[in-house]
């Protein structure tokens, strides 16, 4: 197992940041560490890494860089995502093999299905802000209520364009995936 991780290790090319790539090979390297004789106080006490520098950040920062824009795909939502590359850098790859990404039906992160007027939410959280009233006009896309999840917060968005007739939910509840926060007619 350590002599792949070293394989790995020289095999690894980050560029544009500095990284401990040198110490982690330095590290595996040590007889200490390859015999099973080092402890939680190891690295403190015995591990000289004076000599081991972090991988300079430079090689990437030499060649000019182009903007490239990216469309992903996380847990249903979409994002796009812009990033400076080298000139040399191909282009990325899409998901799933090649080809083009596949859209989901309602493009949205409320899950509510083709058109639903159900606003629903995408994974369980706490709602943090709810944007709308009953009777509020909106748009297909318009964020109904903000979602925390994994210490992240989501727009839950409407799936199609109407009046809300209903909101389900309050400010600090609990949701689970799929439940109906808001409906819109």
């Amino acid at each position: 197992a350590i002599n792949r991780a070293l394989r790995a290790l020289g095999e690894l090319c980050v560029e544009g940041v500095a990284t401990t790539i040198p110490a982690d090979i330095a590290i595996l390297q040590h007889d200490d560490f390859r015999n099973n004789e080092h402890s939680t106080k190891w690295v403190e006490e015995v591990l000289n890494l004076t000599d081991v520098s972090a991988t300079s950040a430079e090689r990437a920062d030499d060649e000019p860089k182009i903007k490239r824009e990216l469309d992903v795909e996380v847990n249903g939502k979409r994002f796009s995502v812009a990033m400076w590359v080298p000139e040399s850098a191909g282009a990325p790859a899409a998901a799933g093999g090649g080809g083009a990404a596949r859209r989901r039906s309602g493009g949205g992160a409320s899950g509510g299905g083709s058109g639903s007027g159900d606003v629903t939410a995408p994974m369980q959280g706490t709602i943090v802000k709810i944007n709308v009233a009953v009777g509020d006009e909106v748009e297909a896309g318009d964020a109904i209520v903000v979602l925390e999840a994994m210490k992240m917060e989501n727009n839950v968005t409407a799936e199609k364009a109407g009046t809300v007739t209903e909101i389900r939910v309050s400010e600090g509840d609990s949701v689970g995936g799929g439940d109906v926060v808001a409906v819109i007619e």
